[in-house]
């Protein structure tokens, strides 16, 4: 009876014991392969209600790169570590109204799914608008990314 509660017990605690160990775990690489990799801000696509950036801040931004891993969060002059980037489906409309005040059909220049992917990578948050194709919240200010490669968390060390 001792071997057979020690080998359920052991079955229970195993996995737990893993989460500590492999703290990224590859079902959490998985998740996000949709979101690593090397992209780069092609166009400005709208704003919301308040922006503290200018025009011609939010033009510097185009072509600026963005790089996304495991590891870290690379932004515009920004770098988090080890960004947990927790996702949440949202109703498109209602999100973007409460969230940032902006009118997805007057205020942002490109159909956006819905519902639509929202990733909080700490820095910034991100939204997976298509293949390839992310859109990133800036100061208020929205832009489109594209890939560049599609790299795994060690291309981007």
């Amino acid at each position: 009876m001792t071997g057979l509660l020690a080998t359920a017990r052991g079955r229970i605690l195993l996995p737990i014991l893993l989460l500590f160990v492999f703290p990224d775990p590859v079902f959490a690489r998985e998740r996000n392969e949709d979101i690593y990799g090397k992209w780069v801000i092609k166009a400005e696509i709208g704003m919301g209600a308040v922006t503290s950036l200018s025009d011609q801040q939010a033009r510097r931004i185009i072509g600026k790169p963005l790089l996304i891993s495991a590891e870290k969060f690379e932004f515009n002059g920004r770098t988090c570590t080890n960004p947990r980037y927790e996702r949440s489906q949202e109703e498109t409309v209602s999100h973007f109204d409460m969230a940032w005040r902006a009118d997805v059909k007057k205020d942002i220049d490109i159909p956006l799914p819905n519902p639509i992917i929202s990733v909080d990578a700490e820095c910034n948050y991100l939204y997976v608008i298509g293949k390839d194709r992310l859109m990133i919240a800036e100061e208020n200010v929205f832009f489109e990314a594209v890939r560049v490669n599609k790299g795994s968390k060690r291309a981007l060390r």
